[in-house]
C-alpha cells in the first residue's frame, strides 16, 4: 500500500491554467563604485566658485544684522517682556477683551 501512494505523487512545480510563462526576478542594477568615486573627484575640482566683493560685503552685513537682532532679543528678560505685555493689555479698552467662551454659560 505504501508503494501505491508513492506512485501517485506528481513531482514538479504547480502549473497554472493560463499563461504558462514563469516569472523571473528582476536583477538590481549594479553600480560601479570606482566610476562614482572618479566623478566625485572631477566634480569637486570644477565647482570652486569665487565670490565678488559685493557678495562678501552682503554676507558680512547679513551677519552684523543677525548679531544685532540677537543682542536686542537677549537684552530683554522674560520678566520684562511679560510686564510690557501686561502694560499693553491694560491700555486696551474693554471692547478688545476676548469674551468668555463656555458651553454652560
Amino acid at each position: 500500500m505504501a508503494d501505491l501512494s508513492r506512485e501517485v505523487v506528481i513531482k514538479g512545480g504547480l502549473k497554472l491554467k493560463k499563461g504558462g510563462s514563469v516569472f523571473k526576478k528582476k536583477k538590481k542594477q549594479c553600480v560601479d563604485l570606482r566610476n562614482i568615486d572618479l566623478t566625485i573627484h572631477r566634480d569637486g575640482d570644477v565647482t570652486v566658485t569665487h565670490k565678488t566683493a559685493a557678495e562678501l560685503a552682503f554676507e558680512k552685513r547679513q551677519k552684523q544684522n543677525q548679531l544685532e537682532r540677537l543682542t536686542k532679543k537677549a537684552a530683554v528678560s522674560h520678566r520684562q517682556k511679560v510686564e510690557q505685555f501686561n502694560a499693553q493689555m491694560s491700555e486696551l479698552t474693554e471692547f478688545n477683551d476676548i469674551p468668555k467662551v463656555s458651553w454652560t454659560k
